[in-house]
């Protein structure tokens, strides 16, 4: 499938990239004294059809009256910090409630100590209980699309991919274009604590600890992004965790994201993406622009409750919630809205019968007060293994690593990956979160995921 489209993009491409290729030895001008080049070098990307480049005001004018180019989107760079979606602030926490005693989980192969802790929000969803089946996420690449990942970290580093000599450091750098995607921020290493964080430090933070981590580093630019994620489908990933997103209004490319998202859907990969923490803060954050993108693109099963059934794309978009199963505050706020060509299937119009949008997030997993793994461990003097997580951030990875153990389940039945099952199974057996009325709603979502009852029922369809 990646193949037949990079084909379709170069077929489509070819004429403007050889336009573009000639105005680079062309002489333009800025503020009409300025000489530079009428164009600069182009970029393509086959995962959204598009080209980037840097042209002068008349090259953008001839560009725009090409009958091959949909549309022109300006490139903007947004820090990270509004890019990443853990919280700003302290979630209050949960009501004290005397636990159920529970049995003791075996420990997934690979974890260094059998009697390590298990963090909470692991147990939560059940995670432990697919591990007694064999089921941690074995033998299924996952793609931390985030900033970096601390790959010496010791609970991550037997669970990195392994690139050879061109990629010795287990991904890339889109930020700064280079072959080391090691972590200075914290947040990428957290995200990929939490999808395959094996224990070995003495907490068991990911949900499916024998997973594999590709390190994909994406900066404040989006073709860095779209560059990261066709890195990640070339490298045949079978799920992408992506807890980063572009928020209203900072000026994205909505149509040039609904196309990557088209893209990761037909290629089969599964792929959890957050939804942004601006739940609370609607004046800034309006609805139907209150889920950031690419958490507000069209899923790949549509939940029957939904009033209006149109396109679909790869996000499975996550809201958060805490260890009471109630929704935090900030989660983003739903519909989303898809009413503007070239995209016009999910209209929505405050208080009208039919124009309601498209119903988000599509599920909730645990975000407030989690823990994964600490970017500054082991090389910092004094520094923790672990540190607390939270967000929509935290609630992704959580969802990233249910769907590396239901991709494993499908491998070792001989069955294929369809995100479809894979989310009908997972939004089918979700927990209804409190004050969640319907079976999926706007904000909460299909509830809470639990990933061994989803397992249980793709079984009993014979999915996997």
């Amino acid at each position: 499938m990646v193949e037949s489209v990079k084909a379709a993009a170069d077929a489509a491409q070819a004429d403007l990239l050889d336009y573009l290729g000639s105005q680079t030895a062309a002489t333009g001008f800025t503020d009409d004294e300025v000489s530079v080049p009428a164009a600069a070098a182009a970029e393509a990307f086959w995962i959204t059809n598009a080209v980037g480049t840097r042209v002068t005001a008349a090259t953008l004018r001839d560009v725009l009256r090409r009958p091959d180019v949909a549309y022109v989107d300006l490139s903007r760079h947004v820090p990270v910090a509004e890019l990443i979606d853990a919280p700003t602030r302290a979630a209050k926490p949960a009501p004290r409630r005397k636990a159920a005693p529970a049995r003791k989980p075996k420990r997934p192969p690979g974890a260094a100590d059998d009697d390590a802790a298990t963090t909470w929000s692991v147990r939560h969803i059940n995670a432990p209980l697919c591990w007694q089946l064999g089921l941690t996420g074995k033998g299924v690449l996952v793609a931390v699309v985030d900033t970096g990942v601390n790959y010496t970290h010791p609970d991550l580093r037997k669970r990195m991919w392994k690139g050879g000599a061109q990629y010795p450091k287990h991904g890339y750098d889109f930020e700064n274009g280079d072959n080391d995607p090691a972590d200075d921020n914290g947040h990428g290493t957290a995200t990929a604590g939490q999808v395959a964080g094996d224990g070995t430090s003495g907490t068991g933070t990911g949900v499916a600890p024998g997973a594999t981590i590709l390190a994909v580093r994406v900066g404040g630019v989006e073709r860095n992004f779209w560059k990261g994620l066709q890195f990640a489908l070339d490298r045949r990933v079978q799920v992408v965790s992506m807890s980063m997103t572009w928020k209203y209004p900072s000026g994205l490319d909505y149509p040039g994201w609904r196309r990557v998202c088209e893209t990761i859907l037909a290629a089969g990969v599964l792929h959890a993406n957050s939804i942004g923490n601006q739940g609370d803060d609607l004046t800034v954050y309006p609805v139907p622009f209150n889920i950031a993108t690419p958490g507000n693109c069209p899923s790949p099963w549509l939940h029957p409750s939904l009033p209006i059934a149109a396109g679909k794309a790869s996000p499975i978009s996550v809201g958060a919630t805490d260890s009471a199963d109630r929704l935090a505050p900030y989660s983003g706020r739903g519909p989303a809205a898809w009413g503007t060509p070239p995209y016009t299937d999910y209209p929505y119009t405050a208080g009208h019968a039919t124009q309601v949008g498209l119903l988000k997030p599509d599920v909730c997993a645990p975000g407030p007060g989690t823990t994964s793994c600490n970017h500054l461990f082991p090389g910092t003097p004094g520094a923790k293994p672990y540190r607390s997580f939270g967000g929509t951030s935290a609630a992704t990875p959580h969802v990233g690593g249910c769907l590396a153990i239901l991709a494993q389940a499908c491998r070792l039945a001989g069955q294929p990956v369809v995100p479809a099952r894979v989310q009908e199974a997972l939004e089918r057996t979700a927990k209804r979160v409190q004050g969640q009325a319907a079976d999926k709603e706007n904000h909460y979502g299909a509830g809470r995921v639990d990933v061994y009852a989803a397992y249980g029922y793709g079984k009993k369809k014979g999915w996997w």
